[in-house]
């Protein structure tokens, strides 16, 4: 099938690839250079993501990101899939990411690692010499390795940290991070380190932050822990008036006495009640969200920047909460 599929004339190539998945593709790819050349000229409009993982697998699927219509289904491929189907070829992991990213269109790079520093550093010269960055690192840390890993790291563009609850030494809460995407998934229970992590964090463009804040047993939240978050989002919102970078933010599990929650406001000086807004969604289209008395526009000093900041129920006394920008030429309703 190999050879009768290179020597077909381009168009007619170029049209059988455009029925096959993924799979097929790369397969067909890693058979002989000809065959690798072909393939990249048909696929060279769509765009991948590559994540390498634990620095022996990997796993190839198309962008989602980059949405169309003619993306029907979320193809994917992995060294994992080549196991189980026997697939084996005469090359060393390295060779083989080195092929995927010339094929498939400099794919954006995930490196998914329990030992950031080692595996991130030791695949920097190799992702150098193809002209190539660390998009995502994904890892998992203890809370006192967190701000020296997130210096180390601090050129990769996005980063997504699984935190496990230890013992906090000498947070620096001076430190600013300047992240296109952070996520934080924390695996304690108590409201600590958060405020002073997402007030270290208002110069990323979009951070997530989930709060796992009770295991099996949803319990309301006790009312010192409403306060305390209460003072905290107080101080997050008053840090990003006074001048951020941040464009999106969600809490997820945020606790919240939401009777209090317009009196946020209150103390910020900026109460603007918001009944209804059209955003854009992330990969395309609009979504128009209503609201009551549960979203309230805040402004910032310097550069006149708008932003809606709401809350959604999730259970008890539990709330995801966000800050996205206000729309341009919003007009309060």
């Amino acid at each position: 099938m190999a050879f009768r599929l290179q020597n077909l004339p381009y168009l007619a190539f170029k049209e059988v690839l455009s029925t096959i998945d993924l799979r097929e593709k790369f397969l067909i790819a890693t058979l002989s250079k000809k065959s690798a050349s072909l393939v990249k000229r048909c696929v060279f409009l769509k765009k991948y993501i590559l994540t390498v993982e634990y620095s022996k697998h990997w796993d190839l699927e198309v962008d989602r990101s980059y949405y169309s219509p003619q993306i029907e289904k979320e193809e994917s491929y992995s060294s994992e899939e080549c196991r189980k189907e026997g697939v084996s070829f005469d090359k060393t992991l390295l060779e083989t990411l080195e092929l995927i990213i010339d094929v498939f269109n400099k794919p954006r790079i995930c490196l998914d690692t329990g030992d950031p520093l080692e595996s991130y550093f030791s695949f920097l010269p190799f992702l150098e010499r193809l002209e190539m960055k660390v998009n995502t690192l994904h890892f998992v840390c203890e809370t006192h390795e967190m701000q020296n890993l997130l210096e180390k790291c601090k050129e990769v563009q996005n980063i997504d940290i699984h935190i496990r609850s230890s013992e906090i030494v000498d947070y620096n809460k001076q430190a600013k991070y300047h992240f296109e995407e952070a996520r934080f998934l924390f695996g304690g229970e108590k409201w600590v380190l958060h405020k002073d992590l997402l007030i270290s964090s208002l110069d990323c463009k979009r951070v997530l932050m989930t709060c796992p804040l009770f295991t099996g047993i949803f319990l309301p939240a006790s009312q010192e822990l409403q306060e305390r978050s209460h003072i905290g989002l107080v101080e997050i919102l008053k840090s990003w008036i006074s001048g951020s970078r941040m464009e999106f933010l969600f809490i997820g599990s945020f606790p919240l006495a939401y009777f209090n929650f317009r009196t946020v406001f209150e103390e910020l000086g900026q109460v603007v009640p918001i009944k209804q807004a059209t955003y854009p969604k992330r990969y395309g289209g609009w979504e128009t969200i209503y609201f009551h008395d549960n979203c309230f526009m805040i402004e910032q000093n310097e550069t006149g920047r708008k932003a809606h900041v709401f809350v959604v129920h999730e259970m008890s006394d539990f709330y995801t909460l966000l800050l996205r920008m206000a729309p341009e030429n919003f007009e309060l309703a």
